[in-house]
C-alpha cells in the first residue's frame, strides 16, 4: 500500500479513537457519574452525614429508602403514576393515528407547517402549558380530576406519538401496498397484514416515550392535580425546595429513573428482535 494512503489511514484511525475516548468519559461524567452518587446519597446514614472533605459516605444505610417509603405517599404516587402513562399513552394513540397516518401517507399544502406546530408542547416552557391549559380545564370542570391529569398528561406526549407514527407509515414502501392492492386485499387487510406489522416498532417506541414523559411530567401535575393527586416528579420536587433534602431527593430519584432505563433497555431489544422482524414480515 501507498506509504501516503497508510499515513492517512493512521491518522483517521487515530481521529476517530480520539472522538471514541472522549464520547466514553462524556457518558461518564454526564450519566454514569451522577447515577453513582445518586445512589451514594441514598445510602447515607443520616448519623454520619456526608460532607467534605470525605470523599465517599463513611457509612452506608437503607435508612434514607425506609424514611422516603415510610413518611411519605411515594407508594400512592408510584400507583397513580403507572396508572396515568398507559392511559395517556392509549389516548395519545388514539388521538394520533389519524394524524399520523395524514402526515405520513399524504402530500398536502401546508404540511411542514403542521408538522412543526405539533412540536409547540415540546418547545414551549413546560410551567406555561400548565398555567393556560390549568384555565381551561378550570373551563371544563378537569382541574383537580384524574381525567384531566390523563388529558394532560397525553397531550404532552402526543407531539412524540405523532412524529414516530407519522415517520412509521412515510417508510413503508408503496410497492408493498400495491402489491397488496393487487393480490385482492381490501381495506381492513391491508391494515391488518400491511399496516399493523410496519407500524409496529413506531408505536412501541412512541407508546414507550409518552410513557416515560408523562412519569416525568411536573409542571402539569403540579398545577392541575394537586393537592388532589401525587405523583413521583411532585413528591421529588418537595424535597428540592428551600430545605433542600439530597438524600430523600436521591432515593426518589432512582426510584423514577430506574423503570425509565429499564422499559429503554425493553424497548431497544424488543424493536432489534421480535418486533422489527414483524415490521419486516419475517415473523
Amino acid at each position: 500500500m501507498n506509504p501516503r494512503i497508510k499515513q492517512i489511514l493512521k491518522r483517521r484511525r487515530a481521529f476517530f479513537g480520539i472522538l471514541t475516548t472522549f464520547f466514553i468519559l462524556a457518558q461518564l461524567l454526564c450519566v454514569f457519574v451522577p447515577v453513582i452518587f445518586a445512589f451514594l446519597w441514598s445510602l447515607v446514614d443520616p448519623e454520619h452525614p456526608w460532607s467534605y472533605p470525605d470523599t465517599f459516605p463513611r457509612v452506608l444505610s437503607l435508612y434514607q429508602w425506609k424514611y422516603v417509603f415510610s413518611y411519605t405517599n411515594l407508594l400512592r404516587a408510584l400507583v397513580t403514576s403507572y396508572t396515568i402513562a398507559p392511559l395517556a399513552a392509549l389516548l395519545a394513540f388514539i388521538l394520533a393515528l389519524p394524524t399520523a397516518y395524514v402526515l405520513g401517507r399524504k402530500d398536502f399544502r401546508g404540511k411542514a407547517i403542521i408538522s412543526n406546530l405539533i412540536l409547540l408542547p415540546i418547545i414551549l416552557p413546560g410551567m406555561v402549558v400548565a398555567l393556560f391549559l390549568s384555565r381551561v380545564f378550570a373551563v371544563f370542570g378537569l382541574s383537580q380530576t384524574f381525567a384531566g391529569l390523563v388529558i394532560g398528561h397525553c397531550l404532552m406526549g402526543i407531539p412524540y406519538m405523532i412524529r414516530i407514527l407519522a415517520t412509521s407509515f412515510s417508510a413503508i414502501p408503496q410497492d408493498i401496498i400495491d402489491a397488496a392492492e393487487n393480490l385482492g386485499a381490501g381495506t381492513w387487510s391491508k391494515i391488518y397484514h400491511v399496516f399493523i406489522p410496519m407500524v409496529l416498532p413506531g408505536l412501541f417506541a412512541g407508546t414507550i416515550f409518552t410513557v416515560i414523559t408523562s412519569l416525568e411530567e411536573f409542571n402539569l401535575t403540579y398545577i392541575i392535580g394537586t393537592p388532589s393527586f401525587e405523583t413521583i416528579p411532585t413528591i421529588l420536587y418537595s424535597f428540592l425546595g428551600y430545605h433542600f433534602i439530597r438524600p430523600n431527593a436521591a432515593v426518589v430519584s432512582i426510584v423514577l429513573m430506574i423503570p425509565n432505563i429499564l422499559m429503554l433497555i425493553l424497548a431497544e431489544r424488543l424493536m432489534k428482535t421480535d418486533y422489527l422482524s414483524a415490521s419486516l414480515g419475517k415473523m
